[in-house]
């Protein structure tokens, strides 16, 4: 093979490594601008990347940061509690229900709005302690949803409750916090949780499944 062939090979070799050349004016040689030919790299690498590759890039968004917004909105009338009143947060109900029952959904939020209250610097009382540490098979407990269980009497004086609602896209919830003593209503905040979120939490609830319906 002699020279000329060589340098023949090497400039389509170093052609095909930095892909289409482009004039001054930003055209490639096929007609193509350069931004529309990164934009068009960039289609074709997402085409290409997996649904777990694309998890792994999307930032982790869970229903406590609904919770976090759900407390800074509720607090910002800070000022109107008592010094040192301690609050109790309770379970969400679904505005359609009895507002006598719960869910594994109702339960995480109200867990989260315990930790966001705290987090806040606000006094909370956890009424779901009982006066000691039951031991079992299964495990050393202290918390109880058997009231006969609990103390029949807590200095709590704001309680924070509120409902859910069911969307085709997610989830409508209204919370309050509110005076126990005459039931005034101290503050109110609501959010929207989207469907991916809360489907997060109950997929392995087949019970508790909620049904988005689309369109």
């Amino acid at each position: 093979m002699n020279n000329s062939i060589r340098l023949s090979l090497f400039t389509l070799m170093l052609t095909g490594c930095v892909g289409p050349a482009t004039g001054p004016d930003g055209v490639n040689v096929n007609g193509i601008s350069s931004a529309r030919q990164e934009r068009i790299s960039h289609q074709q690498a997402f085409q290409s990347a997996t649904p777990a590759m694309i998890q792994r890039q999307q930032p982790l968004i869970t229903i406590n940061e609904y919770s976090r917004n759900l407390i800074h909105e509720l607090m910002a009338l800070n000022h109107a509690l008592d010094d040192g009143a301690f609050i109790g947060v309770t379970d969400l109900s679904f505005v359609d229900s009895d507002l006598l029952h719960g869910s594994v959904l109702s339960n995480h939020l109200s867990e989260a709005l315990i930790y966001d209250l705290h987090k806040f610097g606000a006094p909370v009382v956890d009424f779901k302690v009982t006066n000691y540490v039951r031991v079992t098979e299964g495990g050393d407990f202290a918390l109880s949803r058997d009231f006969t269980e609990l103390s029949a009497e807590l200095p709590i004086k704001y309680v924070v409750t509120g409902t859910m609602t069911k969307h085709k896209m997610g989830l409508l919830v209204n919370v309050r916090l509110v005076q126990i003593s005459n039931k005034r209503v101290i503050s109110v905040a609501r959010t929207f949780i989207p469907a991916a979120v809360v489907q997060a939490i109950l997929q392995h609830e087949a019970d508790q499944q909620l049904q988005f319906k689309q369109g």
